[in-house]
């Protein structure tokens, strides 16, 4: 990282490393592991591309257009990628998202259009730093404040509302007074910023560690409603949750979701698990409260949610499985058999351990004595699937070659069909109908026994 000073200085210009590098470091991180690097130049873009490439290094320059120009350092500690970028002010024109890059001629003019004091500080080669906007002391307080008035720093970029949730959640920061009362006034604004920015912002948010905070930030603010109304709507919900809860359904949630491991799609699902329940209690004759279907009601508004944010398709299916199959390992009892166990454990597939997690969280909010019990369970249950999949193996449950077998048995072609006796012939495995792997005839006569129950299972 240092090689970078000395190669602009020689070359007659200054740099600085600026950002979030220097807020991590003020935190606690050394210098040399961290993995980004953002720099502050006076170079314009192509002369940091000469420079970089003069001294051998690789250059990217997808950004130099806004001044950015990137490259790798791959020395002695691990690869890292910098960007450094031409010193910068900005021009938001006629409400423009998109400002208009001017290069500015100090660092001091750079810092002064950032957006939050804790990212408006540089550090020198020799690490002084360089702290106009009280960033350092903001950070030791745990205050966020904007550099200026924050009214016009969001109303130039609506996104800085969601990033200043996104702080509180990564860095356990406290808005002051000012910054609470404007993004109240333009919470609506965010509608104007992309959904994939959204994205990047929410999924960066909720995997800090103060995640109930910015929650909290974002339904007191009035952000809740444009980026999630179906959290929204579980923030109104006030009705009684019934006897196994103690909490309303939003501070449960919230619980929920900060008691989870800060993994994404676990994290998401955390927040969205019983978004069903808004629309499917009901109360029976003795006065019991119930939310019969409300995880296939919480799996349709998952959909609502990956499309809105764009999800890809392997978030949107994991997050949409977790929060369908959220409840059922909670009802495991040590009298499930063998093959109702595998049976979950199967459908389960590779999301079993973020099922159990998620499970696991929710139950940590019941009344205390039902806590424990459930807890106890599902110990049990996690405990008999690494048995029960220590025994199996892990090699596959048909042998090689089933599907040419039933074709051939059935006189049918590949497609769906085929697809559907696999199936049955899988299930039989999972209850203990049939071996593990065993031969093909063992399960053609399996299906000759089924076919003389019945129609062909084809």
């Amino acid at each position: 990282m240092f090689r970078l000073f000395g190669l602009f200085q020689r070359a007659g210009h200054e740099l600085y490393l600026v950002g979030g590098a220097v807020r991590d470091h003020l935190r606690g991180r050394t210098l040399e592991e961290l993995p980004d690097l953002d720099f502050a130049t006076s170079a314009l873009p192509e002369e940091s591309a000469r420079i970089l490439r003069g001294a051998g290094l690789p250059v990217f320059t997808v950004g130099s257009r806004f001044g950015t120009v990137g490259t790798i350092l791959d020395g002695d500690g691990p690869r890292r990628e910098v960007q450094v970028t031409t010193y910068r002010g900005e021009i938001y024109i006629n409400g423009s998202r998109k400002p208009r890059v001017t290069f500015g001629t100090s660092l001091e003019t750079d810092l002064a259009r950032r957006d939050f004091s804790i990212n408006a500080m540089a550090m020198t080669a020799d690490r002084r730093l360089v702290d106009p906007h009280g960033g350092a002391r903001d950070l030791r307080e745990g205050v966020l404040r904007t550099v200026g008035d924050p009214w016009t720093i969001f109303r130039e970029d609506p996104l800085r509302t969601l990033r200043a949730a996104r702080f509180i959640a990564t860095l356990g920061m406290r808005p002051e007074p000012e910054v609470l009362e404007a993004v109240r006034e333009l919470a609506g604004e965010i509608l104007t910023v992309s959904r994939e920015r959204w994205l990047l912002e929410m999924n960066r948010l909720l995997q800090g560690a103060w995640v109930e905070s910015a929650l909290g930030f974002l339904g007191d603010t009035g952000l809740l409603t444009p980026l999630l109304p179906e959290a929204q709507a579980m923030l109104e919900f006030r009705a009684d949750q019934g006897k196994y809860h103690h909490k309303a359904l939003w501070p449960h949630t919230l619980a929920v979701v900060g008691q989870t491991p800060p993994r994404l799609a676990v994290r998401w699902a955390a927040l969205l698990h019983d978004a069903g329940k808004v629309t499917t209690r009901s109360v029976d004759a003795e006065g019991d409260v119930h939310f019969y279907g409300h995880e296939t009601a919480g799996a349709v508004l998952v959909d609502d949610v990956a499309r809105r944010f764009r999800f890809n398709k392997a978030l949107w299916q994991r997050v949409r499985t977790l929060v369908l199959m959220h409840q059922r390992p909670a009802l495991y009892e040590d009298t499930w058999t063998d093959a109702a166990i595998r049976r979950l454990a199967r459908e389960a597939g590779e999301i079993w351990g973020d099922l159990l997690d998620l499970s696991r969280a929710d139950v940590t909010s019941h009344r205390p004595g039902v806590r424990e019990a459930v807890l106890a369970r599902l110990a049990g249950l996690e405990a008999r699937a690494a048995e029960l999949t220590r025994r199996d193996g892990q090699g596959p449950l048909l042998p090689k070659g089933i599907g040419r077998a039933i074709m051939a048995h059935f006189g049918i072609q590949a497609g769906p069909r085929v697809g559907e006796v696999k199936a049955r012939l899988e299930q039989a495995v999972l209850d203990g109908l049939l071996p593990r792997n065993g031969t093909v005839d063992a399960y053609r006569e399996f299906l000759d026994r089924l076919a003389d129950r019945g129609p062909t299972p084809a």
